[in-house]
């Protein structure tokens, strides 16, 4: 950027010295008298300046190698306060200090008056009959500073014009130039730039709370008495100095007004809140947050000024440059061109991105190639000129809305690791207008007045949907769980009475209790999804089919599988009259039937449906899909409770290797196929291959659902199980009491799991020999799965089978035998003659026959009777025995 200064003197002629006379032109010049530099620090400096010690250290050792630094940010980080203090704190390192304001003056002018009135200096006007142009006249000024020993410093505040600059910046490397900008990369060549950043937590540790602190003074003790609130007012002003330095003014002159109640004032009122307006200071006017914005929104050409105003519709905190380029063409759909309402080319939005970017309203993300983010603060001044950008406002809302949806309803049920992928960059610009239709809800419900959203009504769903299947897909239920309950809120507020998008609405919070375990919470849900979607469709539809396999889902969950199974049948019948050949929800149908008829011990009715179900997915989705995945699961889970444990273990490998690689991190499914997998080698007394399955999948159910849930016990109980066939006992036991306890929280009254964590834990104290405390368990496991299945059911089977073995290992042959016999007849009417089960009963049962003979009977109570009589006999010999040596001892 500067000229060489050795070609100064071809372009003026000859300097007069001073003392000495020379002519220019026409023009007799007098020798200036001896001069003496001057050091004009036009402001004091804060003293309640905290931080930026970095800032000044670095600026300080540039300036000593470099002739020129500039520190560079956005308005209001403190970019002139840096320069005074380092001014002030450096002063006796320079000669001379002279400072000029760019956006003020004409710079040129400024610097030609300075030499005027400190100097006297009479600046030549012409040469040899030519005029001289402003940057010679300034030039010629440069020349006539006064020597020094130090060198000169010459601050260049608030530079707004790079080619301005270049017309005064001198060129004597016996001056440093120091400059504070609101331009990036003023001239990488020859100008070293120090960005200047907010006063953020993780650079400037406390500095933000510290400055508030500062401002109102030792005696005032609101910070100390409520940290949360100046915290929450800090992280509200995104940490910027001018922000803070304005609230913190505002509340010394109202010493009345609480930390909390200012808070929630910038929350309402934003850059129209009184606090952040412009205040007097000794030093001059400090211009409000909106007015140091103003002046840099007035530099940008209009279309950077139509690109801000979009970019205020963004989530600030991470913005992906390609996915504004995608929204601002028209989504990149061929067929949307000519419906496109904004007419902005890729190149255009690059340059327009290029001044924001510039001039420091855009900020790069660092360690994040093509992210940006907006300034909270910034971002309300946007926000204020959409707001005031008339019919343009409607057309970027509308686009802005449309691409976001588009978005949304990509997204399937089921997502993948790819799909989640593919919507991580729009979820936070999803919820942002989540968040903003929910606030729009409020204030028309608060004024009582008619709502019209901002996003087409029958669109508004969707944006709830998306996040909502976002964080479920990933078994993130509690982060799901309020986008659902908002939309119920949302789309009852848009739509009177009965509507489609109520029903789903309510259906998806339904399902998101389901899978939470909140099963009294989904039922009335579930039950008013499905009265209102009979009421809309007259006949078949898909929604009423899908209600229908939900609630028969949820009936399935409680354990009333007699209630499920009419609702799964009628969901089955009409998909299949729906849908012609293969569909998506005629499989989950066939495979929600298949899951019941397993449960109830129809594995015969139950495979066809299993084996339909995965050849449609598979002719459905080419490759991993998560349908897929399920429907070998399940025909795993089906072949093992046959005892086709070879045919079995391939398919349970398959579908936790495919889930694998869909689902990326902790997923429940994962854990799930981790479970199968695991309980599958357990049935094989293959150990060693079970436990490290069991343990990653209760650490990832534990990862995945904070507090009680349906899958962490069902974990406890699988890892507590295989803990008491290796004989660890000590390690199973706090695992069964933990399981059994859970699942009494989640369920109220009679439901398969409590059943099954009775018998667990009868299971353990039997094998403890703590027979008194196991039959109750038995007992109480036995009644309850007779209530919950009518008929024959293995789950029932496997009580009469533990609680005769109870009685067997007591001796009471004529209680376990009846137990064992009705045990073998459901078995074998069950699962067939030659299921392994089956054989297993048979032989308890044969065992309990020749242990219940005559013969075998006296010989029991014949053993019993000698280890009575040596009890009896050894006992007291014993007892003398141990006094006689404690006697000895003493």
């Amino acid at each position: 950027m500067p000229e060489d200064s050795g070609k100064f003197a071809e372009k003026i002629g000859a300097f007069a010295s001073p003392g000495a006379q020379v002519n220019i032109g026409t023009q007799i010049i007098e020798g200036q008298k001896q001069l003496t530099p001057t050091k004009s620090i036009p402001y004091r400096g804060s003293v309640n300046f905290v931080g930026r010690e970095t800032e000044l250290t670095t600026l300080h050792e540039d300036l000593q190698r470099k002739d020129y630094v500039a520190i560079a940010g956005m308005g209001g980080v403190g970019k002139t306060e840096l320069a005074t203090q380092y001014a002030r704190r450096y002063e006796q390192d320079y000669g001379g200090i002279a400072w000029f304001n760019d956006r003020e003056t004409n710079l040129a002018a400024e610097v030609l008056e300075f030499f005027r009135l400190q100097f006297g200096l009479e600046i030549p006007q012409e040469l040899g009959g030519r005029l001289l142009s402003l940057k010679e006249q300034v030039a010629w000024c440069w020349s006539k500073y006064p020597d020094s020993p130090l060198p000169i410093l010459i601050v260049f505040d608030d530079v707004t014009d790079l080619d301005n600059l270049r017309e005064v910046v001198p060129n004597d490397n016996r001056f440093r130039v120091l400059i504070t900008t609101r331009l990036r990369h003023l001239d990488p060549n020859f100008i070293q730039e120090i960005p200047l950043d907010v006063l953020s937590p993780q650079k400037e540790p406390g500095k933000a709370l510290e400055l508030l602190k500062r401002l109102l003074g030792e005696k005032d003790k609101r910070v100390e008495n409520q940290p949360q609130s100046a915290t929450n007012i800090c992280e509200c002003l995104e940490y910027l100095p001018l922000g803070i330095e304005l609230v913190g003014g505002y509340l010394v002159r109202d010493p009345e007004i609480s930390l909390d109640i200012m808070f929630r004032r910038l929350q309402e009122r934003k850059l129209a809140e009184a606090a952040l307006q412009d205040r007097e200071t000794l030093n001059s006017t400090q211009l409000g947050v909106k007015a140091a914005f103003a002046l840099t929104w007035s530099e940008l050409d209009p279309l950077a000024q139509q690109l801000g105003r979009f970019l205020s519709l963004f989530s600030p905190a991470l913005i992906l440059w390609n996915l504004v380029i995608w929204v601002a063409t028209g989504g990149g759909e061929a067929e949307n061109q000519e419906e496109r309402q904004l007419t902005w080319s890729e190149d255009e939005l690059n340059a327009a991105k290029k001044q924001l970017y510039g001039r420091n309203l855009l900020q790069l993300v660092e360690e994040r190639e093509g992210y940006y983010k907006i300034h909270a603060l910034v971002r309300w001044f946007l926000q204020e000129e959409l707001a005031e950008a008339g019919e343009t406002k409607s057309v970027l809302e509308t686009t802005f809305a449309n691409a976001m949806i588009a978005k949304a309803q990509i997204l399937p049920d089921s997502p993948t690791s790819k799909d989640i992928e593919f919507l991580k960059d729009v979820i936070l610009h999803l919820e942002d207008i989540g968040k903003r239709l929910i606030a729009e809800i409020k204030e028309a419900t608060e004024a009582q007045t008619f709502f019209t959203a901002s996003v087409p009504n029958d669109q508004v769903l969707w944006i709830f949907v998306g996040i909502g299947r976002f964080y479920n897909g990933q078994g993130l239920y509690k982060l799901a769980e309020p986008w659902f309950e908002d939309c119920v809120n949302v789309c009852k507020a848009l739509f009177a009475g009965d509507h489609p998008n109520v029903a789903t609405s309510l259906n998806n919070l339904a399902l998101l209790y389901s899978s939470l375990g909140r099963y009294s919470d989904a039922k009335p849900l579930y039950s008013d999804a499905l009265a209102m979607r009979k009421r809309l469709f007259a006949g078949d539809h898909p929604h009423l089919a899908n209600s229908l396999n939900d609630l028969a889902f949820l009936y399935e969950s409680l354990g009333r599988y007699s209630d499920a199974k009419p609702l799964y049948i009628d969901a089955l019948a009409m998909t299949k009259r729906l849908f012609a050949g293969d569909h998506q929800d005629v499989a989950s149908s066939l495979n929600n039937l298949a899951l019941l008829f397993s449960k109830l011990g129809q594995y015969s009715d139950a495979k066809p449906l299993y084996s339909d179900a995965l050849a449609m997915r598979k002719r459905l989705f080419a490759g991993d899909h998560p349908h897929v995945a399920t429907s070998l699961n399940n025909l795993a889970l089906l072949y093992e409770s046959l005892g086709q444990y070879s045919d079995a273990e391939p398919l349970y490998s398959d579908a936790l290797a495919m889930r694998k690689r869909l689902f990326a991190g902790d997923h429940p499914h994962v854990a799930n196929s981790l479970n199968n997998l695991a309980g599958l080698y357990d049935s094989l007394e293959r150990y060693s291959d079970a436990e490290p399955l069991y343990i990653d999948a209760l650490a990832m159910t534990k990862r995945l659902f904070a507090g009680d849930h349906p899958d962490v016990a069902t974990s406890f109980n699988n890892l507590a199980g295989l803990y008491s066939n290796l004989r660890r006992y000590s390690d199973a036991k706090p695992l069964y009491i933990d399981a059994l306890a859970m699942t009494k929280r989640l369920f109220t009254g009679d439901h398969p799991n409590v059943a099954t964590s009775l018998n667990n834990l009868a299971l353990l104290y039997k094998s403890l020999g703590r027979y008194s405390d196991a039959e109750p368990l038995y007992s109480d496991a036995l009644e309850m799965r007779k209530r919950l299945f009518a008929g024959d059911h293995p789950n029932v089977v496997t009580s009469l089978n533990n609680l005769a073995g109870l009685y067997d290992s007591l001796g009471r042959y004529r209680d376990a035998k009846p137990l064992l016999s009705d045990a073998l007849a459901m078995c074998q009417r069950v699962l067939g003659v030659n299921h392994p089960n089956t054989a297993t009963i048979r032989e308890n049962l044969a065992n309990l026959q020749r242990q219940s003979t005559p013969r075998a009977i006296w010989k029991l109570w014949l053993g019993q009777f000698v280890q009575t009589l040596k009890a009896i006999l050894i006992l007291p010999f014993s007892l003398l025995w141990r006094l006689a040596k404690k006697l000895i001892r003493n």
